[in-house]
Parts: structure tokens; C-alpha cells; sequence
């Protein structure tokens, strides 16, 4: 993700440092820091590529994600290369963007991940420990630990997250290299649990 090369509007630069690509740009203008961007990207979207390897090569997948208190989990088929992989080795990578943004406001999240599968046993735990923007009530909790025990091949992948960076604008605007700024995950997901219930 590379941002155009012209400079923004000086009366657009604080707007631009705190900007998260979406849609609604507006939200986020008090949100300066790195920190505060990769949450709001967090907050905002509902999809991570994660990234895998196996004895194949590379290999990356879309998937919708929840939040949890280290990280995220995501629904997939045990059978899937990417989960074939996360089994395997317990790591993955991912990455966060929006995808509807211009390339001037392009920004994302990109990921190191711990994973690990978890089965219908292991199901309520991680359902119930969501952060206040994936929670839901208790019937609802048990519906959907219901549904994934009658899919037999249905897994969560919980990313417990490791390390976190997102898109340094300054090394963009001041030395045109397309660098990454490493954050500080444990506050991002601070911020991220502070966040009102949907």
C-alpha cells in the first residue's frame, strides 16, 4: 500500500496523520497517533489476509474476523491450506486495510501472529471473551457455539497477536520509501476494548 506521491493540502495534514482510509474520515481527526490509527482500522473493518506457509510455499487467504483481548479469531474449515498451515506451525501474518480507500489515503495493519486452532469444545471460551464491538448476548452465544458444533469440520483460529506496524506516512512524505512503524499492540487492543458495544 503506497500512498500517491503528491503532497496533501496543507490544511488537510492533520486530517491526513490521524486518517484511517475509510469512508468516514471525518471520525477520526483527534486520532494522531500510530496507535490510534491501527485501532480505528481494527475497529472499522471486518476482514484480515491472513498469510501462511507450508511445505508448498506461501500461501494467503481472506477471512472475516472478531476481536478478541490479544488479538482475533477467525472461522474457517480445518481443511483449508491456511489452517492445514496454522496447525502445523502455529504462526501466521495478516494484514488489515480498507480496501475501498484512495491510494492517497491507503493505511493499514499489518500483523505477526501466535495462532492456534480451537474446536467446538474450546468454542464458548473464545466466543465469550470478544471485545465490545464483536460481543453478543448469551442466547446468541450458544446458537452460534450449536452451529459450529454441527459442522464438524468448522474450526476458530484464534491470532494472538505478537507484533503489530502499520504504514509510516512520515518516512512516505519526507524519503518516498514505503516503510512500516512497529506499534505498541498491548495498547492498541486497549484502546480497542474501550470502545463502545455495538
Amino acid at each position: 500500500m503506497t500512498p500517491d506521491a503528491a503532497d496533501p493540502a496543507p490544511n488537510d495534514e492533520a486530517l491526513r496523520r490521524g486518517n484511517t482510509g475509510v469512508a468516514h474520515a471525518a471520525h477520526h481527526v483527534g486520532m494522531i497517533t500510530p496507535v490510534q490509527r491501527a485501532a480505528a482500522i481494527l475497529a472499522e473493518q471486518r476482514f484480515v489476509v491472513i498469510g501462511t506457509a507450508d511445505a508448498e510455499g506461501p500461501w494467503t487467504a481472506a477471512a472475516q474476523y472478531r476481536l478478541l483481548p490479544r488479538g482475533l479469531y477467525v472461522e474457517s474449515d480445518r481443511e483449508s491450506r491456511h489452517a492445514r498451515a496454522i496447525a502445523a506451525s502455529g504462526r501466521a501474518s495478516g494484514v488489515v486495510y480498507d480496501s475501498a480507500a484512495t491510494v492517497a489515503d491507503a493505511d493499514g495493519v499489518q500483523f505477526a501472529f501466535a495462532a492456534r486452532e480451537v474446536d467446538a469444545t474450546g468454542a464458548r471460551d473464545i466466543l465469550a471473551a470478544r471485545l465490545p464491538r464483536d460481543a453478543v448476548g448469551d442466547s446468541e452465544r450458544e446458537a452460534e457455539v450449536a452451529a459450529l458444533a454441527g459442522v464438524p469440520q468448522k474450526r476458530l483460529y484464534v491470532l494472538d497477536v505478537v507484533r503489530a506496524y502499520v504504514f509510516d506516512r512520515d518516512a512516505w512524505r519526507s524519503r518516498g520509501t514505503d516503510a512500516r512503524l512497529e506499534v505498541d499492540a498491548a495498547r492498541v487492543w486497549e484502546l480497542l476494548a474501550e470502545a463502545p458495544t455495538r
